[in-house]
């Protein structure tokens, strides 16, 4: 079974590997506003993270004692997640090398990430932490979307893009 503290644990794992991603993903960039948005977006992980953290100190024993969470086992999150990029193993960064492989898989990313957000949100009660939740997936559709122009700009223009 997953705990409320599992669960946000969990969570802040999925900022923490967007964090790596994006700042691995700086290293094999020029400078420029490419390498400034992949900065930007690993920023905006780490703060993600640190709200998980606030959250799950704020209602883990509130969470503890409720029942639906304490019935969701790992095989149903498993099974509702599907297979998605929470790993960077599975994002293979190290063979990414162009900008616009770059832009697509932290796209990957951030969609498994809202897609996530949207599972564990009905188990949140607490009005305080929903708009919490709220606020971060309205960020990550945000970087959705920014990723979105971005690509569209490279694929309009590649010279533009870089």
């Amino acid at each position: 079974m997953f705990t409320a503290s599992e669960l946000f644990d969990l969570a802040a794992r999925v900022e923490e590997n967007g964090e790596r991603f994006y700042r691995s993903a700086m290293k094999k960039t020029k400078p420029g506003p490419l390498k400034e948005l992949l900065g930007w977006l690993a920023e905006q992980e780490v703060q993600h993270k640190n709200i998980f953290a606030e959250i799950k100190e704020k209602i883990a024993a509130e969470m503890e004692q409720d029942p639906a969470l304490l019935s969701l086992g790992r095989e149903v999150l498993q099974s509702a997640m599907g297979r998605h990029a929470f790993s960077l193993d599975e994002l293979e960064i190290d063979s990414i090398r162009e900008e616009e492989q770059i832009l697509r898989a932290a796209l990957v990313f951030e969609e498994d990430t809202l897609l996530f957000f949207e599972f564990i949100s009905p188990f949140v009660s607490d009005q305080e932490v929903c708009a919490m939740l709220e606020r971060i997936k309205a960020e990550e559709l945000d970087h959705k979307q920014i990723l979105l122009d971005k690509i569209a700009q490279i694929q309009r223009c590649p010279a533009e893009g870089q």
